[in-house]
């Protein structure tokens, strides 16, 4: 597109176009702008026109977009997105004004970590701030950049495509059950290896942190049980002989309620990153930048 068509863009159209490529339905986005459906529809047109696009294209009962308008669809909410930054008028934050959702995800350890100091948090300085807390998932970078969640946390270091900030480091204990035989004598390596474990592992691998320690001794683990969340495996530990290696925060929320006992691994094994993730169109963005700030208090960063 030459400058003097720039010029003469409709920059409402963009906004239409942003909406159409998020509802892929014509009457829904007419109400998230509060336009009539004939209105849309004739919007939906002028793109077709601009673009030379069928932008939306019916599918059995449903409409999905092009492959020209899939690729649109995220430089397309940048370029709003920064068109806001530049248009807007500056002013000073005030998180007791705020009235949108705080959109967290998170994986189950981490959940235990934050959410209840930030719930705390937001209800003291932001309490008309909902929190929303989904599981961190693969698909939540996907989701992150679609604005479809604001925040991520998970144990990895870095996430393609998103900024990040590690926000705490997560020692490991070994968790049985109250009463396990193993605890009557002192918990060697050896007879830590010789024990079924439970594995946390969203993705099903099976190797992990203990293992890659215990291969360094020449030694082996039967992984009796993958598991993809903390309290699965909590309670599969508390109603066997197996052990489980998890995060300490995890462990010690859990330990009194189903009766475990929390220890210290028998050979020294690397805690594990918690890092927090945002899509860098709102590194800029007040209400998140503040709100990034309280996840990494209530993690402990000060």
């Amino acid at each position: 597109m030459e400058r003097s068509q720039l010029a003469a863009l409709d920059t409402n159209l963009l906004v239409a176009l942003d909406a159409l490529l998020q509802t892929r339905h014509v009457e829904r986005a007419a109400r998230r702008l509060s336009v009539s459906p004939s209105a849309m529809s004739h919007t939906l047109a002028r793109l077709r026109a601009l673009l030379d696009d069928p932008i939306l294209v019916r599918v059995g009962r449903q409409m999905a977009a092009t492959a020209r308008a899939q690729a649109l669809a995220v430089p397309l909410r940048d370029g709003l997105a920064l068109l806001e930054r530049v248009v807007a008028a500056p002013k000073r934050f005030d998180p007791a004004a705020e009235r949108r959702p705080l959109r967290l995800a998170a994986v189950d350890f981490a959940q235990a970590l934050v959410v209840p100091p930030l719930h705390r948090a937001l209800q003291r300085e932001a309490p008309s701030v909902d929190l929303v807390v989904l599981p961190f998932q693969p698909a939540s970078a996907a989701a992150l950049a679609r604005d479809e969640i604001d925040l991520g946390i998970s144990g990895s270091r870095t996430v393609t495509g998103l900024r990040s900030r590690e926000i705490h480091r997560e020692p490991f204990v070994c968790v049985l059950r109250r009463g396990h035989p193993a605890l009557r004598t002192r918990l060697t390596v050896k007879r830590f290896a010789a024990l079924d474990h439970v594995l946390i592992s969203p993705a099903g691998k099976v190797i992990g942190s203990v293992g890659l320690a215990l291969r360094k001794r020449g030694l082996r683990r039967r992984i009796a049980a993958v598991v993809p969340s903390f309290h699965v495996a909590a309670e599969i530990v508390a109603g066997s002989d197996a052990v489980l290696t998890c995060g300490q925060r995890s462990a010690e929320s859990v330990r009194r309620y189903l009766a475990l006992e929390v220890v210290a691994p028998p050979l020294p094994i690397e805690g594990f990153p918690v890092s927090m993730f945002w899509h860098e169109r709102h590194e800029h963005d007040p209400f998140l930048a503040w709100a990034r700030e309280q996840v990494a208090a209530a993690a402990g960063v000060r």
